[in-house]
């Protein structure tokens, strides 16, 4: 089986430096400093050769190439491959910060974070299932993504609103659940669409690819933004809060880092409640990202063919028959 090394070394490679550069630019390094712009420019360097590689088949074939290029004409595809990519990026934002809220703004332990995860999850799982078993069914693919997106955009844009130290524990439960119901519906389901669209086994292949890359990469860059989010915006509302009673930058990044931080053993009460204030704060800033997400998801279903597929029911009814 052939394959193309140069495409996957740079496949690898340039994730993994853009979450470098974005990640150690203000926490480890100044964002001016050489070190920043350093790795900012090789990240630079690794995805213009990667595009320009794939785009030439250096090294490799357009049959071989590790991103089938030629699928992206297909506008009938892409819309699928951008929601997908969109509902991995939200799907990891929630799952890891939703219990960073529970963990700074009320103390829980890891399995009670757990527990309290669990809306999210469960719902999630079922609309997932709900929507596999009905959509060959009625076959209109595009109302999926739309009720998707409005289910993501509302539940994510309450969340985002109104997350605090004082916020109920039912109402986040609650919000979990309509963003679990948005991303059940947008996350599993494009490949089983474009396997519909595309008649021939290779497409079908290729479009898989891409489904993998869009979510797989959908992933990577939203925990990577937003964990620059966390640590850079988190410093800057910890020192606007409790900057002014001599804490050190260390201690304040130490913070953000855990509960295991002078800022929380600390015993002040101000200090504590200024703090986790100031956290619950970055971490609704962090489901803007998946308001932004839903919104996409949105325009992606509205700009979809209106079309009922042909999952071969009617086919199978006819044998039978």
């Amino acid at each position: 089986m052939a394959i193309d090394p140069i495409g996957i070394a740079f496949n690898m490679a340039a994730p993994v430096l853009f979450a470098l550069a974005l990640e150690f630019s203000g926490p480890v390094w100044d964002w001016g400093s050489g070190a920043s712009i350093a790795t900012w420019v090789v990240f630079g360097v690794v995805l213009v050769g990667w595009i320009v590689q794939q785009y030439w088949c250096i090294g490799t074939t357009s049959e071989q190439r590790a991103i089938p290029l030629h699928l992206l004409s297909r506008v009938d595809l892409l819309p699928l491959w951008i929601a997908s990519g969109c509902a991995g990026a939200s799907y990891a934002i929630t799952l890891y910060y939703t219990p960073l809220f529970f963990a700074f703004a009320r103390g829980h332990s890891a399995m009670e974070q757990t527990v309290r995860l669990l809306p999210f999850i469960l719902v999630f799982i079922a609309v997932v299932i709900l929507v596999g078993a009905s959509l060959p069914v009625f076959g209109r693919y595009n109302l999926i993504y739309i009720v998707a997106g409005i289910a993501t955009i509302a539940g994510a844009g309450a969340m985002a609103g109104t997350l605090s130290p004082h916020v109920s524990e039912s109402q986040v439960l609650g919000l979990e659940a309509v963003i679990g119901v948005g991303l059940g519906c947008s996350f599993q389901h494009g490949v089983g669409v474009s396997n519909v669209i595309n008649k021939t086994p290779r497409d079908r292949v290729d479009s898989a690819v891409m489904f993998n890359m869009a979510q797989m990469g959908g992933i990577a860059i939203a925990l990577a933004i937003a964990g620059s989010i966390f640590q850079n915006v988190g410093y800057n509302l910890l020192t606007d809060a409790i900057g002014n009673n001599g804490y050190s930058e260390k201690e304040l990044r130490e913070a953000l880092a855990g509960v295991s931080s002078a800022v929380w053993q600390s015993g002040n009460p101000e200090v504590l409640s200024r703090g986790v204030d100031a956290v619950a704060t970055v971490i609704g800033r962090e489901f803007d990202l998946v308001v932004a997400g839903g919104a996409i998801c949105l325009i992606c279903g509205l700009v979809m063919r209106w079309e009922r597929l042909d999952y071969g029911r009617n086919k199978s009814k006819d044998v039978e028959a």
